[in-house]
């Protein structure tokens, strides 16, 4: 309940009180001569009993006489306040000090009602009716943990008001030994927050000024505000006192796995939802709730701005009867000598409503007794559950995978490190957030971010890049390769192609053949091979020597000569025969000195010229 002054409680509880409203839309005041009406719905529930772990958006409906453009998303708080131009000297039974009232009748306090922001808006002959919700729509969008798990229920409920910007204030106690023990994949922030709270025995709301809050439940609740029979127009009883003395919670949906404590029938027993509960938390909820009891009612009320949703309120109700109507027994009567019974119910559903005064009404529904303990489905009922067992749902987490209108086929691990989306526009694989491999469509092309690596197997196809760095061994077995290879360095295996452009070529040998007719070039020299293998020719260095040159062979392998170089000489030598000569042509020796050593033998051929 939201806190207001004894002055201005009392004037609240007044027959003849007037309010004034005023609304602050995106900054700007709108008094009582511009609100026609406006209509706040405010909820702990969304079936007919009571619920815990529920985060409910309050609902606005205001309508403003303004010719004023209101920006999308505008926030809009309304406010009301009590006039005291009415109040007498006599009524003034307070300290002059404390009475905070201007000479005009006008009371400083006004109550805020909500902070709402703008969902629709319709015009009709220059009025606008918005229509708005609180702050908790906002949580209404995928929850993405960055936390490390098992973590603090705490660590997780901080996490997301603080991606949200929500304030809490001290009604939000988390029990520290509570945790998760997986990261909350498939949920919204809002369904987090809700399980959090059900966990510790509240529901979360949006109070009038704006801050997150829990409303905790337990059998001792005394009542947050007491209501006369005078300020209320009509109670209804709707079904007999509910009380609960049993908890059980379905942890796995699926399975139907669930944790309960306590002991009763169904009509006694709070059934929720929570994934995140253990066999301990559900008995520190039973041991909180057990006793805990409401008459289930419909009111219609005076309005009392500073009730919140989730108030235990108690009322009285006459139920006198005279002497001859008595039907009971003395001793089995328990009816005050007034007549008047109190009563204590839970304020579930409130709407505040407003057109020149103020209304409220209060519902706390329940299910009967025979709802409770006889359910018989119809034959559609049966087929709907028959179909919730067998049929992939929409957004619902099935080890990890969903299916969403959005994204089609989602498949993430509970951490967030890696998700796979599969749809007719994207087909990607994502990693730590980041798209690591994905279809581009427009191109036709796959798209690989990162380091690709086989274990094993063969790539057959064309291989194509037209740009990037390739590290690390490439190794074919058979097939072509066609194009331009340009490589810094290419080592190990096997080159087979009809031309190799480049720099250099290093390696321990080069060979046209691997047999035969051949040429081949090692460290040692350069050789060439007939077509039996035996070597015909060798060019290389002998360091030790200081000679470089070439010797020839015949077919059995000896050597018939060679042509070297030494210091200063070049040496064309024989092993046993030496022929220098022409076929057709002269052949000249030109040049310096000619000095023969041994005989020199012209008689097969004519000398001329000495």
């Amino acid at each position: 309940m939201y806190p207001i002054s004894q002055l201005y409680e009392d004037a609240l509880r007044r027959p003849n009180r007037e309010f004034l409203v005023k609304a602050l839309v995106d900054g700007v005041e709108f008094d009582n001569t511009k609100i026609v009406d406006f209509t706040i719905e405010n909820s702990m529930t969304s079936m007919d009993g009571f619920e815990l772990g529920t985060a409910i958006p309050s609902k606005l409906v205001i309508t403003i006489r303004t010719g004023e453009k209101i920006p999308q998303n505008a926030k809009i708080m309304p406010y009301v306040s009590l006039s005291m131009s009415g109040l007498t000297w006599e009524e003034a039974t307070y300290p002059w000090e404390d009475m905070q009232v201007t000479w005009q009748g006008v009371t400083a306090d006004w109550i805020p009602l909500g902070e709402f922001y703008v969902d629709t808006r319709e015009k009709i002959n220059g009025v606008w009716t918005f229509t708005c919700y609180d702050k908790l729509v906002f949580a209404d969008e995928a929850y993405v943990s960055a936390l490390t798990y098992p973590t603090s229920m705490q660590n997780v409920w901080n996490e997301i008001c603080t991606s949200l910007d929500y304030t809490y204030d001290s009604s939000v106690v988390i029990n520290p030994a509570y945790q998760i023990q997986a990261g909350p994949a498939g949920y919204t922030k809002r369904q987090v927050l809700g399980y959090i709270a059900g966990a510790n025995a509240a529901n979360v709301f949006v109070g009038k000024d704006g801050v997150i809050k829990f409303k905790r439940f337990s059998a001792a609740s005394p009542p947050d505000f007491e209501m006369g029979p005078s300020e209320y127009v009509r109670v209804k009883q709707t079904n007999p006192i509910k009380t609960y003395t049993r908890v059980v919670v379905t942890y796995n949906t699926e399975d139907q796995l669930s944790f309960e404590a306590g002991s009763g029938d169904e009509n006694h027993t709070l059934t929720l939802e929570n994934p995140f509960m253990t066999q301990a938390m559900v008995n520190n909820l039973q041991s909180a709730l057990n006793g805990f009891s409401y008459i289930p009612v419909s009111m219609d009320a005076r309005g009392f701005p500073q009730l919140d949703q989730g108030d235990i309120i108690g009322f009285e109700q006459y139920e006198g009867v005279s002497w001859l109507e008595a039907i009971t027994s003395w001793q089995d009567t328990e009816i005050p000598w007034n007549g008047m019974v109190k009563y204590q119910t839970v304020n579930l559903r409130q709407t505040f409503g407003f057109a020149g005064g103020l209304k409220m009404s209060i519902e706390s529904p329940s299910i009967s007794d025979q709802q409770s303990e006889f359910k018989v489905d119809g034959s559609l009922t049966t087929a709907v559950n028959k179909l919730n067992k067998t049929a992939v749902k929409e957004g619902k987490s099935y080890y990890g995978a969903t299916i969403t209108r959005t994204e089609g086929l989602t498949i993430e691990r509970e951490d967030h490190a890696s998700k796979a989306v599969f749809n007719s526009d994207e087909l990607s694989f994502y990693a730590d957030g980041q798209r690591s491999l994905w279809f581009d469509l427009p191109t036709r092309n796959f798209i690989f971010g990162g380091d690709l690596q086989a274990a094993g197997g063969t790539f057959s196809g064309t291989l194509q890049a037209v740009d990037g760095v390739f590290t690390g061994t490439l190794q074919g077995v058979d097939g072509t390769f066609t194009g331009t290879v340009s490589a810094g360095r290419i080592e190990g295996g096997e080159i087979i192609g009809s031309f190799i452009q480049g720099a250099d070529i290093l390696g321990s040998s080069i060979r046209t053949a691997t047999f035969g007719n051949r040429i081949e070039l090692d460290p040692d020299g350069f050789r060439f091979y007939d077509d039996f293998g035996g070597m015909r020719v060798a060019l290389g260095f002998n360091p030790s020597a200081d000679i470089s040159g070439h010797t020839y062979y015949n077919s059995s392998g000896s050597s018939q000569g060679l042509i070297y170089a030494i210091s200063d000489e070049m040496h064309v030598i024989g092993n046993q025969n030496l022929r220098l000569g022409t076929n057709y042509g002269t052949t000249y020796a030109q040049g310096g000195t000619w000095k023969f050593t041994g005989t020199v033998d012209f008689s097969d051929a004519t000398v001329i010229g000495l």
